[in-house]
């Protein structure tokens, strides 16, 4: 009814209205959104329907343990979580209405959908092959770095290390910048975040090698290759239960929203705004 889709939007709608637009985008916003929802809701219809076609039913335990749930997430006490219910504009007993609802679509969804989905081997290699570069990990360097504002003095720095000196305890005699304490550590960085000069220089580098000295904009430095890492790299076992679930939940989806429209193509629906 009206009631019922007006009682849905009006968070939505009190939203639109607070929020500044012209009156000709607001009346667009609203007629969006109560298309959308409506259309929710007429989903929703159908797969209770069919849920009673099914003998679907949820208990009041199922109900108070997925409440509980909200409430921890949210960190809420029974006392703040009517509080923002009230806020919403809504009953306690109408959001156990919601909850009853959704448990029955998902218990819907397991019977009617969930339980024909299966995801293959060969599906799961397919799907990592092709995405090779996304598991394949970002290239990433551990820099340490020797900062002076002096361009001779950290020449004659390079020549220490050339006589291989510890290039952590010449950071730690000789740099100007903080990280000096700790042997000019700078951490793990993508070098695409530098600059194009700095960026080739180190890029051409290999694990334990240092740079020339380069003029930066906080002085001269030089840069150390502590290591070299794949960082986020997964082999194809590592990759495999999350690849598996994507390409579950994803077949679930489509499963679902075609099984929908074989119902909606099966009823008799009139809108009748």
């Amino acid at each position: 009814t009206l009631v019922q889709l007006s009682k849905e939007t009006a968070p939505y709608i009190e939203k639109i209205e607070s929020s500044g637009y012209s009156e000709e985008k607001k009346n667009e916003a609203v007629k969006q959104i109560n298309n959308k929802i409506l259309m929710a809701m007429v989903d929703r219809s159908l797969t209770q329907q069919e849920a009673q076609k099914y003998r679907i039913t949820v208990s009041d335990t199922e109900i108070e343990n997925a409440l509980e749930n909200i409430k921890k997430e949210r960190s809420y006490s029974q006392e703040e979580f009517e509080n923002a219910l009230k806020k919403e504009g809504r009953t306690i007993k109408e959001y156990r209405e919601d909850i009853r609802k959704q448990i029955l679509q998902s218990k819907l969804i397991n019977n009617a959908v969930k339980s024909k989905v299966v995801v293959t081997e060969s599906e799961i290699k397919k799907y990592y092959d092709a995405n090779a570069k996304k598991y394949s990990g970002q290239k990433k360097y551990h820099l340490r770095n020797i900062l002076m504002d002096n361009e001779d003095g950290l020449k004659q720095i390079r020549k220490k290390l050339d006589a291989k000196e510890d290039f952590s305890g010449l950071a730690k005699q000789y740099s100007l910048l903080p990280n000096a304490s700790e042997g000019g550590n700078l951490g793990l960085f993508d070098i695409n975040n530098f600059s194009e000069n700095i960026k080739e220089i180190i890029s051409g580098l290999n694990k334990g090698d240092y740079s020339n000295v380069i003029s930066t904009t906080q002085g001269f430095q030089i840069f150390y290759i502590e290591n070299i890492v794949l960082d986020g790299n997964k082999t194809y076992e590592q990759a495999h239960d999350e690849i598996q679930e994507n390409l579950y939940n994803e077949q679930v989806k489509k499963k679902f929203e075609t099984w929908l429209e074989s119902l909606k193509e099966n009823a008799h629906i009139k809108i009748m705004l």
